[in-house]
């Protein structure tokens, strides 16, 4: 059997599923194979070589199997190979997940249908591509664990490790989350949003290319138009995996868009800057000049400065890539406008503050200004009625601060 999974290519997947669905009626011959004969038959070798039998009649459980092993060309796993992975506390994988599943841009209410990020059955799964194949992986809470499923795919070892460790980064699982709120626990709001979003992290994007190309294409639009161009540009030029009758997308990769024109995006609104741009970056990104998943192991302010190398990647854009695909935690958008605001609201200030101001207050959040920054932002993600009673909360407690330095 061990020879028939090796000549196969589907290896452990077969091995399992084989106990289960071939073994019902006959047992495969372990004999070897030349590649010409395997390729002679590309439509089903499994169902031709394996037994110089009558398969189909002798096991009925291969035609249930079938479908199951096979998918799209790619093999997949009957038994569906998971993992465990163990965040550091406090962790908060439901809230995470929110922000992953509903962003607080989508916080006025209006509702997209699931792009790239799905939740069913109790599960987050999306689909990523390694080494030109694509994989679809669930996670879901388990006790204090989160366990990773490889769900459609090739399930060999070093699958499963990039899987793994796409997780572990996408839900920042190894950050000592408690580091930050110890640094933030003088700060009057702060120090009571940490308490808010306790366990809350910043998901990472599992591709750093579809962050930079998914900003680009936010930049100047509003939201259901931003949606609708993404869609398009996914459903017409990303791979996808099919499981039990669902479709999953995956981002198209830096190869399918390096070979466009300006006028095939065009063709699905996208503008002719933006097309330009992004497919620059693929292009760049495909042959080597720009190794954009390399970038994470630069220093924040070398990859910020290597982004704006880049034309259609400006301070904001870069910012945004850093915070929520390369893992920066002590960036700071000081002209942002959604973090002035807050800022103004929160903090007492006569006026909005000028990206110098938001500079100086942010020296108390060092080290963790990412994160300040992000808690921030999360306030426009609750309903005015929060924020609303959140003000009155500190307006109470500088009160009373006030009171007891006047006595003292």
């Amino acid at each position: 059997m061990r020879s028939v999974a090796w000549i196969f290519g589907c290896g452990r997947p077969i091995r399992e599923c084989t106990a289960e669905l071939l073994w019902e009626s006959c047992v495969p011959l372990p004999f070897s194979l030349p590649h010409w004969m395997l390729t002679s038959c590309p439509a089903d070798p499994v169902l031709k070589y394996c037994l110089p039998l009558p398969f189909r009649e002798l096991a009925p459980g291969w035609l249930r199997g079938r479908a199951r092993l096979r998918h799209n060309g790619r093999s997949i796993s009957c038994r569906h190979l998971s993992m465990l992975i163990r965040p550091r506390q406090p962790f908060d994988f439901h809230r995470t997940l929110k922000f992953i599943l509903s962003p607080p841009a989508q916080a006025s209410g209006r509702k997209f249908e699931p792009l790239l990020d799905h939740f069913e059955e109790d599960e987050y799964r999306r689909v990523v591509e390694f080494d030109g194949e694509q994989v679809l992986y669930g996670v879901r809470e388990e006790g204090r664990a989160l366990k990773v499923r490889i769900l459609a795919g090739p399930s060999n070892s070093g699958t499963q490790t990039a899987v793994r460790q796409l997780v572990e980064r996408q839900f920042s699982a190894s950050l000592d989350l408690a580091a930050f709120y110890r640094r933030v626990a003088s700060d009057p709001v702060l120090s009571r949003l940490t308490r808010h979003f306790r366990g809350l992290r910043i998901p990472q994007s599992p591709n750093i290319f579809a962050a930079v190309v998914s900003a680009i294409l936010d930049q100047q639009v509003n939201l259901a138009f931003a949606f609708k161009v993404k869609k398009a540009l996914v459903e017409c030029y990303g791979g996808h995996v099919e499981l039990q009758g669902r479709r999953y997308f995956a981002f198209p990769s830096p190869g399918a868009l390096a070979i466009l024109s300006p006028r095939d995006l065009r063709k699905i609104q996208i503008s002719g800057p933006k097309a330009r741009y992004i497919i620059a970056i693929a292009r760049d990104a495909l042959d080597g000049r720009l190794d954009l998943e390399g970038l994470r192991g630069e220093e924040p302010a070398a990859a910020h400065a290597r982004l704006l190398e880049q034309k259609g990647i400006g301070p904001w854009t870069a910012f945004f890539v850093g915070l929520l695909a390369m893992s920066h935690l002590d960036a700071l958008p000081s002209g942002d406008v959604g973090l002035q605001s807050a800022i103004h609201a929160f903090y007492g200030l006569g006026r909005r503050p000028s990206p110098a101001r938001v500079e100086r207050l942010a020296q108390n959040w060092s080290g963790w200004r990412s994160y300040a920054t992000f808690y921030l932002w999360l306030t426009y993600w609750e309903t005015p009625q929060w924020r609303k009673e959140f003000i009155l909360q500190l307006r109470g407690g500088q009160y009373a601060r006030k009171r007891s330095l006047a006595k003292s």
